[in-house]
């Protein structure tokens, strides 16, 4: 089931959740059996041998839906180790990752329990199923908490640990596999930067532009924090066309930047506005969206940090 996008409301007809920052996943078990699988319908049951064992302890059968997660410092996320086990490919190495990067299994729903199939029950009735079943649930599988009514706290408390957002689902809602709908929203905290344009991304061997190369002053030199692909409508490339031969310049000095493709330096002397919601390790900006041009001086573009809510 899929979520639209929404804004933070309040109503005692919607549970809210936190939007955790995962890789979502199907557990079935049952009968001494659990199988494990993600979008693609392949058994990942070795590489999460931990829940695996879990799951086989549980009485009955059911099928969960979860996220993998793996919580750090003041409850967030680390999406990045998370990656390092999904793309470690081979039996004994994906299981050395997986011990080496341990996660928490949040389930947030469930869809069959001891034969019977869920889907259609509301969702208020599935969560309190869940809330049974999980009573005493091994570690590391624990059930996503929630609030019901108070989405704008929940949301804004979302903000300040620097989480990604928030999830509010009608408690009547129905499970719908595939299908987006406006009973389930999603809704993301919105963060923005100022940053300077270093130069454009261009398809290999063709002119097409596909991103900008982004950069912010810190400590006393232009440094790298990512390129923004989404957002870039018709109107802004011709802006970019036609700005382009005046701004053709050599990459600063010392800047470093990774690019699926050609790119060509810009003298940094515009400014930009990009939405993001968090930064890597590596302090790049993780799903920057073009927002729109800036009139501000490079030198006053200030670069994000760890943990700023906006």
């Amino acid at each position: 089931m899929l979520a639209s996008a929404g804004s933070p409301f309040d109503s005692d007809e919607y549970l809210f959740e936190i939007k955790w920052d995962g890789i979502r996943a199907l557990a079935f078990f049952g009968q001494g059996l659990a199988r494990l699988q993600g979008r693609k319908p392949t058994d990942r049951s070795a590489r999460d041998a931990v829940l695996a064992a879990g799951l086989m302890a549980e009485a009955g059968a059911a099928l969960l839906v979860e996220d993998r997660d793996l919580p750090v410092e003041e409850g967030r996320p680390d999406f990045q180790r998370v990656l390092v086990r999904e793309q470690t490919r081979g039996g004994e190495a994906a299981r050395g990752k997986a011990r080496a990067h341990p996660v928490v299994y949040i389930a947030f729903d469930l869809l069959h329990r001891n034969g019977e199939s869920l889907l259609d029950r509301p969702l208020a009735e599935r969560r309190r199923l869940l809330s049974e079943l999980l009573t005493n649930a091994p570690s590391p599988i624990v059930e996503s908490a929630h609030v019901i009514g108070q989405g704008k706290a929940l949301f804004e408390e979302a903000r300040d640990r620097g989480l990604e957002g928030i999830f509010a689902k009608r408690l009547d809602s129905r499970y719908l596999p595939g299908v987006r709908t406006g009973g389930w929203l999603k809704i993301k905290v919105r963060r923005e930067v100022d940053a300077v344009l270093v130069g454009l991304v261009r398809e290999r061997g063709g002119k097409r532009i596909k991103s900008l190369v982004l950069g912010c002053p810190r400590e006393g030199r232009l440094v790298w924090i990512g390129n923004a692909g989404s957002g870039i409508d018709t109107t802004t490339l011709k802006d970019l066309e036609t700005a382009l031969d005046g701004l053709r310049s050599a990459p600063p000095p010392g800047f470093e930047a990774e690019a699926p493709g050609e790119i060509d330096w810009l003298a940094p002397k515009l400014v930009v506005r990009v939405a993001y919601t968090g930064l890597t390790k590596e302090q790049r900006l993780r799903h920057p969206v073009f927002v729109g041009f800036v009139d501000k001086r490079p030198d006053e573009c200030r670069a994000p940090e760890t943990g700023e809510g906006g």
